[in-house]
């Protein structure tokens, strides 16, 4: 037991010094460290349990006024100093921390601080009870390590779980029966559930698509373009200069194309003019390019949706459209926008020769399981089948009530 021999010399010497043997006969006995700090912030008593955390006597706590600054660590002492200034203020919560021992060991402290008043509320200073957490904070070090030791096991068992997973496909794949099973599965879940996937495939997929849909629309064009270009030029035509020029700048806009998608996901059309304004612009400009007659009908009022939404509506009207002039032989094609309060449907009908309902539901038919794939991902689904007097038609729908199916 120490106590700093300062005491007031009045009266009220005595009433100090008896309350401090009452403070003493408590305090002496207890394990924790306890130190009462004066208003003026030096140690006026110092427990013995001093000597057994600090390696330091309780008599040099005392003498020293800068005996904290010494035995707190550096990083540790401006925290500690902050918390007692503001526990005379308002009280401070529990505070863990490290101190020095002359013997270079480090003991870690879990101290309690409250203000100290005398009989008529004066501050007195404030009371430290601090006690040696050392082993405490071992165990949660050690519990981390484990954790952090655990979790980089259990990565590394997953990672040979896939791994053996792929080995084991592999394997299965090599009988022609089961290989050629496994891989329509496969198709048919990459391209319905491309937009569960994560953020990076999707991206790559997404992009892909969209290549494939541009391109494939304009290589048609070109491809319409040179055959009518054949065909009415006459054999000893020696001037086709121009046409060939135009069907060059045709090219040269594909790979404009080619290179807008990979810097967008949005064909910059929507975002100008709207979907409605964009199913029809797109429409006529279809007509123009493959010589085959559009009937467009879109709604007056369209509500708002997600620009996400109408990307895919849109993309899938690009794709109904290029399967009409690469596959349908058609001579008209209707398209039809419209909406309700719970739905938006988009209607593609050509008049051409159709399709059995096996090609349509082909698992290799990209388009259609792409077009699928849009309207899926926010909850609508995408229709193909023959129509009853020849073509075929395309009705996707879109629920308006839902927004995006969520991983």
């Amino acid at each position: 037991m120490s106590i700093d021999p300062a005491t007031p010399d009045d009266g009220d010497a005595d009433a100090l010094r008896r309350a401090m043997v009452v403070y003493r006969t408590v305090a002496d006995f207890t394990y924790d460290w306890e130190v009462w700090l004066g208003p003026d912030g030096r140690a006026r008593y110092v427990s013995p349990s001093c000597a057994r955390i600090t390696g330091r006597s309780p008599e040099e706590a005392l003498a020293d006024p800068d005996f904290f600054a010494r035995v707190i660590h550096p990083h540790d002492f401006p925290g500690w100093r902050a918390g007692l200034d503001q526990a005379r203020e308002a009280g401070a919560p529990s505070m863990d921390f490290r101190i020095l021992r002359p013997d270079g060991a480090v003991v870690w402290v879990a101290q309690e601080t409250t203000r100290v008043s005398g009989p008529d509320g004066e501050p007195m200073g404030l009371r430290l009870s601090l006690r040696d957490v050392t082993d405490r904070v071992a165990a949660q070090k050690a519990l981390r390590e484990a954790n952090e030791r655990l979790e980089e096991r259990v990565a590394a068992r997953t990672a040979e779980l896939v791994q053996a997973n792929a080995d084991l496909r592999r394997e299965i794949t090599r009988g022609e029966t089961a290989r050629k099973s496994l891989e329509q599965s496969r198709q048919r879940i990459r391209n319905l559930s491309a937009h569960l996937r994560d953020s990076v495939e999707q991206e790559r997929r997404r992009i892909s698509r969209e290549i494939h849909d541009e391109l494939g629309q304009t290589l048609t064009a070109l491809s319409m373009g040179l055959s009518r270009l054949g065909k009415r030029l006459p054999p000893d035509d020696t001037a086709p200069r121009k046409h060939i020029a135009d069907i060059a700048a045709l090219a040269e806009s594909a790979l404009s194309t080619v290179r807008r998608i990979a810097r967008e996901l949005r064909p910059a059309i929507l975002d100008d003019l709207g979907l409605s304004e964009a199913v029809s612009a797109h429409a006529r400009a279809f007509a123009a390019s493959a010589g085959i007659a559009v009937e467009v009908e879109t709604a007056e009022a369209m509500p708002g949706i997600d620009p996400e939404q109408a990307t895919a509506l849109f993309r899938v009207l690009q794709e109904a459209l290029t399967n009409v002039a690469r596959h349908a032989g058609a001579s008209r094609v209707r398209v039809h926008l419209s909406a309700t309060k719970r739905e938006m449907r988009l209607v593609v009908a050509d008049d051409g020769r159709g399709a059995p309902h096996k090609a349509l539901d082909d698992p290799t038919a990209y388009g259609i399981l792409g077009m699928r794939e849009r309207m899926r991902f926010f909850g609508g689904d995408v229709d193909v089948r023959p129509a009853k007097n020849g073509g075929i038609t395309v009705t996707a729908v879109l629920p308006l009530a839902r927004r995006r199916k969520t991983p």
